[in-house]
């Protein structure tokens, strides 16, 4: 199986009067920008996924979006709880563990939750120093079925080096 990590973009900042519900903070103009960009990016790069699953947090959804319109898929993404709001490790194992383990299955979602993710898919101990920035990609490989500390870490992209082959 292989894991992709994909931090949601640019979102508005937290403003109880504009978004009395957090959930609902949309991306920003610029963050949709740097998401196209992103996006292409990954697909001239060759990162592919069978799956988009993403947070049902509104920022996550709408870069998941995005993506699925950079890659020309028809039908929307998934929406999984367990990339919301108290995203742990063995939540997002669970969920993994519903699709074969030959696939590629891109995740949406957000920090801190991501790069502890990450973290503790690739190395046992969780103490690797990952830090997915927003529109930022992580890539992660398993023999088989995706298991803590059981990843390879493929590749860990920063938005700017996203952005500079998206162009």
């Amino acid at each position: 199986m292989e894991v992709i990590l994909i931090r949601h973009a640019k979102a508005g900042a937290r403003d109880p009067n504009t978004w009395p519900d957090d959930d609902d903070r949309p991306l920003t103009s610029q963050g949709r920008s740097e998401q196209r960009a992103a996006a292409r990016a990954m697909k001239k790069m060759g990162i592919k996924f069978d799956f988009l699953v993403t947070s049902p947090l509104a920022r996550a959804r709408q870069t998941a979006e995005i993506v699925a319109a950079v890659y020309g898929w028809v039908e929307p993404p998934q929406q999984a709880d367990q990339l919301g709001h108290g995203c742990s490790v063995p939540a997002v194992i669970k969920l993994l563990a519903k699709f074969p383990p030959d696939v590629r299955v891109a995740l949406v979602g957000h920090e801190p939750d991501f790069s502890s993710l990450a973290a503790a898919l690739i190395s046992h101990s969780g103490h690797v120093g990952i830090t997915l920035k927003k529109s930022g990609v992580v890539g992660i490989e398993f023999d088989g079925a995706a298991a803590a500390g059981a990843g390879t870490l493929m590749y860990h992209l920063k938005p700017s080096q996203l952005r500079a082959v998206g162009r």
